[in-house]
C-alpha cells in the first residue's frame, strides 16, 4: 500500500485519511497505522471511494471482525453484515445522540458508513468526543460516573423490531459508564440513552433524566465534527469513545443511502 496522510479536521476530533483506495488490499502494517488513527482522532474521513460489497467489508476486517446487526428487516439482500441506512424503508434519520449496539457483551469498535446515495443538501453525520467530553466534567462528576454501570437492551420504543432480533438481542447487558479506550487508554463516557433501561440503584424514569441533562451538558461544539456527505464517502466513527447523530434536514423526495457496517470491539471495561 502507498503511504497515506492523515489530516486533523478539528482541533478535538476527526482526521481526513488520503492516499488509500480501500477497494484494494490493506497491508497489516497500513491497517495497524489506520487503527492507531481512529483511536487518536476516532473519526476518520475516506473521499472518493468506490466499492462493491466485498470491497467494502473486506476494508471493515481493518478495524475488526464485521458483527451481525440486530434490525435484520434492513440488511442488504445477500449481505447480513452490511446495513442499509435509507429512509424509503421506513427508517426514520437516528437523530438523538448514540454510540451503537450498547446492548451488546461486546460492542462495535467502529462503526463504518459508506456515502452511496446522498441528497443535494442536508443529511449530514456528527459526531461528539467522548474522551473530551468527559474530561471537561468537574472531577466530583467524574467520579461519580466511574462508579455508575447501565443495563442495556434494544430499544422499547421501536415497534419495527422483528421477534427473531429481540429474542437475539434483548437480554439485559451490564456495562461501565465510563470506560478505558484499550488502544489509546483514555477514558470516555459511555452510554445509549434509548437502550439504557436504567442506571443500577436508579429508577427508569431517573436515569433518563440524568442521561438527558448529561447530554445537554456535555455535547458542545467544540467537541463535535459534523461530517457533510459526498458520495464516495466513507466515515468511520470509533464507537469505544464518540456519539454520533443523523441531521434529518434533507429532502425525503432525494435519496439518502448509506451503507453500514459495525466491527465488534472489546467487553467495556474502566481500567
Amino acid at each position: 500500500m502507498p503511504d497515506f496522510t492523515v489530516t486533523p479536521l478539528t482541533p478535538s476530533i476527526g482526521a481526513e485519511i488520503s492516499g488509500i483506495d480501500l477497494a484494494a488490499p490493506i497491508d497489516a502494517a497500513t491497517r495497524e497505522r489506520l487503527s492507531q488513527a481512529l483511536a487518536e482522532h476516532l473519526a476518520l474521513v475516506f473521499h472518493d471511494q468506490s466499492l462493491t460489497p466485498e470491497q467494502y467489508l473486506a476494508a471493515a476486517e481493518t478495524f475488526g471482525p464485521p458483527m451481525r446487526q440486530h434490525y435484520s428487516q434492513h440488511h442488504m439482500p445477500g449481505y447480513p453484515d452490511i446495513g442499509l441506512v435509507w429512509h424509503r424503508n421506513g427508517q426514520a434519520p437516528a437523530e438523538r445522540w448514540h454510540t451503537d449496539h450498547t446492548n451488546r457483551e461486546r460492542p462495535p469498535a467502529a462503526t463504518m458508513l459508506y456515502g452511496v446515495e446522498i441528497p443535494s443538501a442536508g443529511g449530514a453525520t456528527s459526531v461528539a468526543s467522548m474522551r473530551a467530553a468527559y474530561a471537561a466534567l468537574p472531577e466530583t462528576e467524574r467520579r461519580r460516573l466511574e462508579r455508575l454501570r447501565t443495563v442495556n437492551s434494544l430499544d422499547h420504543d421501536k415497534t419495527d423490531t422483528l421477534a427473531e432480533d429481540w429474542a437475539k438481542y434483548s437480554a439485559p447487558i451490564v456495562h461501565p459508564m465510563v470506560r478505558t479506550h484499550p488502544v489509546h487508554g483514555s477514558k470516555a463516557v459511555y452510554f445509549h440513552i434509548t437502550k439504557t433501561l436504567n442506571i443500577e440503584g436508579m429508577s427508569p424514569e431517573e436515569s433518563r433524566s440524568y442521561l438527558s441533562d448529561l447530554l445537554e451538558r456535555m455535547i458542545q461544539p467544540e467537541i463535535v465534527y459534523t461530517h457533510k456527505w459526498r458520495k464516495g464517502d466513507v466515515f468511520v466513527i470509533d464507537d469505544r469513545a464518540t456519539m454520533h447523530r443523523a441531521h434529518g434536514d434533507y429532502d425525503r423526495r432525494e435519496s439518502r443511502v448509506l451503507w453500514r457496517i459495525i466491527v465488534e470491539g472489546d467487553r467495556p471495561r474502566l481500567n
